[in-house]
């Protein structure tokens, strides 16, 4: 849990664990502070969970260093509200054979979330992450706008209004309205508690890597291009039941 990090780009060593190590001897800012923290869980035999869009696990060389110490991770970035929709939503329009033609989205949001994401380079690390799960349930990327704007006044609150344009027989052009109005505390709370005793149970198995079934947890899950929220669930209930 923390705010959003600008885009970081890949480093050389990130391919290969030794030169990883060797090179962060010399310089540690090779990785961007998530990834920093993952590598320490790592090292330790440890879970790390990215509730975040940022780079957090999304590493080669610490992929492997998972891994080789038993560890586990899962991430990324809180699947919570107005994508959480967006999730089913997609799915009724692609199971309808409703061609999807545009889905413009507009997010204001209070809090130091908010506060973060009023910087252009955080925020374009929130957008792609949210933006890019349509095209992977729809199959093909309609026209997409993403927006999100700080507004101090809401504190927790987060408000989303969607606009979907699709088609229907005969070409017929349509469109649904959605508001989601959510307090964004109360929403990933629940979501951190259940990861964390998910991670623990994982690790009580003996598993290590990426817990690819974690994925109904969040926007980019890892291990997986799944996106359809049910297809989701059914993995982690297998997981569970295994």
């Amino acid at each position: 849990l923390a705010s959003t990090e600008p885009p970081f780009a890949p480093h050389p060593t990130w391919a290969d664990l030794a030169a990883l190590r060797t090179a962060m001897e010399g310089d540690a800012s090779v990785l961007p502070p998530s990834a920093l923290y993952a590598f320490a869980a790592f090292e330790g035999g440890d879970a790390y969970v990215n509730f975040t869009p940022s780079v957090g696990s999304r590493v080669p060389a610490l992929a492997e260093l998972a891994v080789a110490q038993g560890a586990v991770h899962a991430g990324a970035d809180g699947k919570t509200g107005e994508t959480l929709v967006k999730s089913v939503l997609a799915e009724l329009f692609a199971r309808r054979n409703l061609p999807v033609l545009s889905w413009f989205g507009q997010n204001i949001l209070g809090n130091e979330d908010g506060r973060v994401l009023e910087h252009p380079d955080n925020k374009a690390t929130k957008v792609r992450s949210k933006d890019h799960l349509l095209g992977k349930i729809l199959g093909y990327a309609p026209e997409t706008k993403v927006g999100i704007d700080y507004v101090g006044s809401l504190g927790e609150w987060k408000i989303a209004w969607d606009h979907v344009h699709f088609a229907g027989f005969l070409g017929g052009r349509m469109n649904l309205q959605f508001t989601w109005n959510g307090c964004d505390s109360i929403l990933a709370a629940p979501l951190v508690l259940d990861l964390v005793r998910l991670s623990d149970l994982a690790l009580r198995r003996g598993e290590s890597g990426v817990l690819a079934a974690l994925a109904p947890f969040f926007k980019d899950p890892m291990g997986t291009d799944e996106q359809r929220l049910v297809a989701q669930d059914e993995a982690l209930l297998a997981w569970l039941g295994a």
